[in-house]
């Protein structure tokens, strides 16, 4: 044991977890924090100018980096800030450490300023487990217990309040730290059974992946298990790369409102949800009573909870697939292998008619002015280097993005994951580029998430880091009015109280400029090329404003 403040035990537990950076804005409750970790440059502290923005750094950070993401917020006030992207953080299962520091605890009673609030009440909906540090000798069990609980699965961010006090206090300290977590529990076998049973004698099945599969790694699983039982493959709207967007198998993501997603559901007979939460599952299948449906997830929650399944199964994803896989290429004979390729032919057909149809609409907008979506991603695609990872904000432009990306690798694409609010993509990327750091990162982001993000333009620029910002300027929330239509009607999109902010327009190329990064304006197709290419030849960050449509 060594004896020592509540803050340097404090650090020594973040040095021996690994933490490499802390993201945080610092305020009158931070200062102890702040004073103990300049003396470790083995850890950076990466500062935001708003607290939002620091979650968001912290997801993009775990998301790519795979460790917990771990976040120093200013009290109530800072904790309250940071929600929007907190909020993301946990419906999207990140794993993340955010502190606070509260005010001294003795001085509670007296209701001091910055003291008012319970800290910990307001991250509890929020978190999977949040606590205060009450004693300073609970100090190190505390820190234990959050970073197994935000890795444990599911995954997901914890709250652990910093009273001043106690960071000032000493205290014999000694920290031993979890060893290897291994979460790999398999299917259980009649789940399983039952499983393979239905998908062998499928005759019209449909896949939906969701973000369960990037986390649990189980990208080449489940390719093999959709070309065994040759089904078309979907995702929900909110989605990582959980299947190759190339692959002929691979159609487009499903709106549980739209008219095509009733006509999949309504022919199918066996529906596989693979890693998806059923809040993301379609609600039209509740119409066909006769299909079945088969869940796989490993978090026990979202197994069954809105929609009644056939089989459910809690499991690493990875392993269940794994599984289900051999016990099907024992059973199925060489007939069902037989249709399951005709299946495969079919969806790859239908696939191919569809992009056939997109590529003359491409071609007929290639010159429009404003610059079209897919002129712009299809510029941005050519520009683009090997090892290149997009982080995508983009909304409008978001399903042209993926009918365009040729995207293998499961850490070269990140999407926004769910909790509603936009806004991202602009610090999410700062937190990919510090785990890829020799990795070029574009950010490719809407104006209205732009201006939710645009502060972590100042943070790029301070820390060097060099990431190329896309902004898609249409000066509208152009997929709220989509959605509008798909409610109400065509004749609603005339109707667009609140949904423009075209007057005055914002000057992203400026606003970059004004944060200390080089900013750019491109309005004509004809000079996207040079533009994009300009832009990823600097060695720091940098903006591309483009006015679409």
């Amino acid at each position: 044991m060594v004896h020592m403040t509540g803050k340097e035990a404090l650090i020594e537990i973040l040095k021996v977890e690994g933490v490499e950076y802390v993201f945080g804005l610092p305020g009158a409750t931070e200062v102890f924090f702040i004073d103990a970790l300049e003396g470790h440059a083995e850890i950076k502290y990466i500062l935001g100018l708003q607290e939002s923005l620091c979650l968001g750094m912290a997801e993009g950070y775990a998301r790519a980096s795979g460790k917990p993401g771990v976040v120093n917020l200013h009290t109530s006030s800072g904790l309250a800030a940071a929600t929007p992207l907190l909020i993301n953080a946990y419906a999207g299962k990140v794993p993340l450490l955010v502190t606070a520091g509260n005010q001294d605890n003795r001085l509670n009673m007296q209701e001091p300023p910055l003291g008012e609030f319970d800290l910990p009440g307001m991250a509890a909906p929020f978190t999977k487990w949040s606590t205060e540090v009450t004693f300073i000798n609970d100090l190190p069990m505390v820190m234990r217990r959050a970073f197994k609980v935000a890795l444990q699965p599911p995954p997901g961010p914890v709250f652990v309040s910093l009273p001043q006090n106690l960071l000032q206090e000493s205290f014999d300290f000694e920290y031993i730290p979890n060893g290897p977590f291994f979460s790999g529990k398999p299917p259980d076998r009649e789940a399983l059974s039952r499983a393979v049973d239905l998908l062998s004698r499928a005759r019209t099945p449909v896949l939906v992946v969701g973000a369960g599969i990037a986390r649990d790694e189980a990208l080449s699983e489940v390719i093999l298990l959709a070309e065994l039982i040759g089904s078309p493959v979907y995702q929900p709207h909110m989605s990582d790369l959980n299947f190759p967007l190339r692959h002929p198998q691979y159609l487009e993501n499903l709106d549980e409102e739209s008219i095509f997603t009733r006509q999949v559901l309504n022919s199918m007979d066996v529906l596989l949800v693979i890693g998806a939460p059923q809040t993301q599952v379609p609600r039209p299948l509740l119409s066909k009573k006769d299909a079945h449906i088969i869940q796989i997830d490993n978090d026990p929650w979202e197994v069954a909870k809105n929609v009644p399944v056939s089989v459910g199964m809690e499991s690493n994803i990875q392993i269940a697939l794994t599984e289900v896989i051999h016990a099907l290429q024992e059973k199925i004979r060489a007939e069902q292998k037989e249709a399951a390729i005709m299946r495969a032919m079919d969806v790859a057909k239908e696939k191919k008619r569809k992009q056939d149809a997109f590529m003359v609409k491409v071609q007929k907008e290639r010159d429009h002015v404003p610059v079209s979506a897919s002129r712009l991603i299809l510029e941005l695609k050519d520009a683009l280097k090997p090892d290149s990872v997009i982080v995508d904000d983009s909304w409008s432009c978001s399903a042209t993005l993926r009918q365009f990306m040729d995207i293998l690798d499961p850490k070269g694409y990140y999407r926004f994951r769910g909790g509603g609010s936009i806004g991202w993509a602009m610090p999410g990327a700062i937190g990919v580029q510090l785990a890829f750091p020799r990795r070029p990162v574009v950010a490719i982001s809407g104006d209205g998430s732009a201006m939710w993000g645009n502060q972590s333009l100042w943070t790029a620029a301070a820390y060097g880091l060099p990431i190329t910002y896309v902004v898609c300027a249409n000066a509208r929330y152009q997929y709220v009015i989509a959605g509008k239509i798909r409610r109400m009607g065509k004749d609603s999109g005339r109707r667009l109280m609140g949904l423009k902010f075209e007057d005055p327009r914002i000057a992203f190329d400026k606003l970059a400029e004004a944060m200390g990064i080089h900013g750019r304006k491109v309005e004509r197709p004809q000079d996207l090329k040079e533009a994009f290419q300009a832009a990823m030849e600097l060695e720091g960050p940098s903006l591309i404003e483009v006015t679409i449509e």
